[in-house]
């Protein structure tokens, strides 16, 4: 009896049309996995650092009455409040130390990691940059509140997950989130992601560490 076989051109219609599906499936694929590392990364980093700021809290009081300024003396402060609690952390003197190009704090570079260009990346009298073992780094505030006990103006902090690896953009890899000095840190302030970045962290906090669908940018 006579065996069928497929012929040359069965072979290639079919391969192509495999070729065809793998073209519409693998970009969502793509997407929903990069989606998922950025929920997972998102949520380790917020939990790492609301654990280690609350147990130097019990070490050194509460946050609102630790140091702060312009003169404050940073190795004490990263010795004393930060270092011990946050395992192989590194301290940045600038941007180049954990990884940023050397224009890291110039627009365009700003503009498009801040979400608006007004939030620089260098230590400096407001911020302290250090990186966690995983490659996230924090821009942690270094003027948390005022003479009166009021949350002073730099309470915001910056979570870059993945620190200098790209994209490097508010709202896809660099989230921000306000540090309130007396219940810990929470989410920016409820609002809409697509006209402000910094409420991408609200947008995917509340949705329970999830991106949701309508998210307004592509991963």
């Amino acid at each position: 009896m006579k065996k069928s076989a497929f012929t040359l051109a069965e072979v290639l219609i079919t391969l192509g049309v495999i070729g065809v599906v793998a073209a519409m499936t693998m970009p969502a694929l793509i997407s929903n996995h990069n989606k998922s590392v950025v929920e997972a990364r998102l949520s380790k980093a917020y939990n790492v650092f609301s654990n280690a700021i609350r147990l130097s809290e019990i070490d050194n009081g509460m946050m609102k009455d630790w140091p702060t300024g312009a003169n404050l003396d940073m190795d004490h402060f990263w010795n004393v409040y930060i270092k011990p609690y946050f395992v192989g952390a590194k301290l940045c003197l600038d941007c180049t130390e954990c990884g940023y190009p050397n224009n890291c704090n110039t627009d365009p570079f700003r503009q498009k990691w801040s979400g608006n260009g007004n939030w620089g990346l260098i230590s400096n009298s407001s911020r302290i940059l250090f990186q966690l073992n995983d490659g996230t780094v924090i821009f942690f505030p270094r003027n948390t509140a005022n003479s009166d006990g009021s949350p002073a103006y730099v309470s915001s902090l910056f979570i870059d997950i993945n620190g200098p690896k790209k994209p490097n953009e508010a709202g896809r890899d660099v989230f921000y989130f306000d540090r309130n000095y007396k219940s810990g840190i929470i989410s920016a302030p409820e609002g809409d992601c697509k006209t402000s970045r910094i409420s991408c962290s609200y947008t995917i906090m509340s949705n329970g560490w999830k991106i949701p669908n309508d998210y307004p940018y592509k991963f």
